[in-house]
């Protein structure tokens, strides 16, 4: 089992090394969300020795890449004098190495050798304790989840699960030393001054691996808890404790004094902090430096860490939306892409802190749905929810019993195969994740597709397009229905097509137009309708009933209530050509009717 084992995870983790050093960036979409950011800061890191932004970063961007970015997050704290990166150093720092002589792979090198090592820790950990199938359990962990795509992306968040996995490893790591070794003779006779130093070595280091991901985000700090727990329950208590806190100290001052350093503030998230891109014009390159304050006055400081920059919301029917919608939802569901964490619960034991594992990511999590409602899961380019991905580790560890051969193999094919509706697209193609028809990248499968909720909470899930027409709020869900300018939609016939439509106020119907290539039935959900209305361009006017709402929650334009209605389109027997689709308010076409 223990030889299976360490063979299925070595065989996947070589097939991703081999993916990222074949991976190519032609014909794919130019670098996503903060993909830009991370490797600019990196190769300047690797080519000047400093975090600082200027002209010869842009231009060496350019030269590497064959384009320019398509955005930056920038950041300074005296007015633009000393611009530096707005996003926390540690991931451009540890890629650097690789970035220095692999400019465009160099990242994802990294991203897999740093997996493959946070892997083999994780799994040499947990095999003292579930036994010989600890590293068949990790394949699964990574590989029936969307965690090992992170790989092909520039950005942290891999990096992030590696050092959380990395830390929970010592911290539930026994050591040969304190298991070989005798107690003292004498209750309460200090123990050696070397096994003391190992000791406070291993929860140090422990200590600092768990800090890093809380420096990206402080509320990945909740990882510290079943931590501290844990050291709190050893052998040497004083030894593990003290390690641990002096190493996430450590880690969180040295990283908020070289930010400070930079340029920018104590985190990558405050002073002044824009996000540049093409319409805006980039510092140094479209208008100087000294021009700073102009651009922020603009186009707004986009600081976390800033007056109005963090509004709690505690709107009961928003959170419990977002509860649902991050345990099970379409694009960022935590159960279908993240759902090897169940084999964790199989295997869990309380002790050494382990009960409040769950209690720690939960407190994380909901600070992330109440500071961050509408987009809990990491924005556009994200692989399902990415700000997840550092807490996932943790329910890894929640596995402290022996598990029987027979039945871990179970356990894992089980796990493997109710993740496989949901991660097709991901398994389809391992050298990347594939691309959608809207030219980004795309992660949903047809069955998430069908059977999962649409997330109406949030506002940058990939692939929607929304347009505000007559008083309302449409938001295409499939690729059927597109838009040719900001107030028209239109619709391929003889294809399904899904819409959200949005209102101030509760609508029972709603009024369709479709141009004069419609035929005179549609169905809508599955329902054949007539026509209500045919007017004299040839254009037809279907009286569709909505239903009860979807949804009711805020949205992120308002804190008033919007209701929300989906609608599922058929267009029968119309040839694959697209028609002019238009939805407005029963009571606005009465209006003018009457008019």
């Amino acid at each position: 089992m223990r030889i299976l084992g360490w063979i299925v995870l070595g065989g996947l983790l070589l097939a991703l090394l081999v993916g990222a050093l074949r991976f190519d960036r032609a014909g794919r979409p130019s670098l996503v969300g903060d993909e830009a950011t991370y490797a600019m800061q990196a190769s300047s890191l690797a080519r000047d020795f400093d975090l600082r932004y200027s002209r010869a970063d842009f231009d060496r961007f350019v030269k590497e890449w064959g384009g320019p970015p398509d955005g930056l997050i920038l950041q300074s704290r005296d007015n633009g004098a000393h611009i530096t990166y707005g996003k926390p150093f540690l991931y451009a720092l540890a890629i650097a190495p690789f970035v220095r002589f692999a400019p465009v792979r160099g990242a994802l090198l990294a991203n897999v050798l740093f997996l493959a090592a946070a892997a083999v820790l994780a799994a040499r950990s947990l095999q003292r304790r579930i036994g010989p199938a600890a590293p068949l359990w990790v394949a699964v962990f990574l590989f029936a989840s969307v965690s090992f795509a992170y790989a092909f992306w520039v950005h942290a968040d891999l990096f992030l699960l590696a050092t959380s996995a990395a830390g929970l490893a010592l911290v539930y790591w026994r050591e040969s030393v304190e298991e070989k070794k005798p107690l003292p003779q004498i209750w309460g006779e200090e123990p050696p001054a070397r096994q003391r130093g190992l000791t406070m070595g291993r929860w140090f280091l422990a200590g600092l691996l768990l800090a890093v991901a809380g420096a990206f985000r402080p509320f990945y700090l909740a990882l510290l808890l079943p931590a501290a727990l844990a050291a709190w329950g050893s052998e040497r208590r004083k030894a593990a404790l003290g390690g641990l806190v002096m190493g996430a100290v450590a880690l969180l001052l040295l990283t908020s004094l070289i930010q400070w350093t930079a340029g920018g503030d104590w985190s990558g998230y405050g002073g002044q902090r824009q996000g540049f891109y093409p319409r805006t014009g980039y510092p140094e390159v479209d208008f100087p430096a000294s021009h700073w304050n102009a651009s922020i006055q603009k186009w707004g400081n986009t600081a976390w860490i800033q007056e109005g920059g963090i509004e709690p919301s505690f709107n009961p029917k928003l959170l419990g939306w977002n509860t649902f919608y991050f345990l099970v939802g379409r694009n960022v569901g935590v159960l279908p892409y993240f759902l090897p964490l169940l084999l964790g619960f199989l295997a869990w034991r309380k002790e050494g802190g382990r009960w409040a594992i769950p209690l720690a990511v939960a407190a994380a999590v909901l600070c992330f749905l109440l500071i961050r409602p509408f987009n809990f899961y990491g924005g556009g380019g994200a692989i399902a929810n990415r700000y997840f991905l550092p807490l996932y580790p943790a329910f890894w560890f929640l596995a402290a019993r022996p598990v029987r051969g027979a039945r871990s193999v179970l356990a894992a094919g089980l796990i493997t195969l109710a993740a496989a509706p949901f991660l097709l697209p991901l398994w389809s193609h391992p050298a990347a994740f594939p691309i959608g028809e809207d030219g980004r990248y795309a992660h949903v499968s047809a069955f998430a597709q069908k059977w999962l909720p649409y997330e109406t909470t949030q506002s940058h899930i990939p692939g929607g397009q929304d347009v505000a027409l007559n008083g309302l709020w449409l938001k295409r869900l499939s690729q059927n229905i597109y838009r040719t300018d900001e107030t028209t939609l239109r619709m391929v016939g003889d294809a399904p097509g899904e819409l959200l439509i949005g209102s101030p106020h509760p609508l029972q119907h709603v009024y369709l137009e479709l141009g004069r290539e419609a035929p005179v039935k549609i169905e809508v959900g599955g329902q054949t309708m007539s026509p209500a209305l045919l007017r004299p361009d040839g254009s037809i006017t279907f009286d569709v009933p909505l239903g009860e709402p979807r949804a009711v929650h805020p949205m992120w334009w308002t804190a008033d209530d919007y209701y929300l209605y989906e609608l599922d389109l058929r267009l029968p027997g119309m040839p694959p050509v697209p028609v002019n689709l238009r939805i407005e308010p029963v009571q606005d076409l009465l209006q003018k009717s009457s008019g």
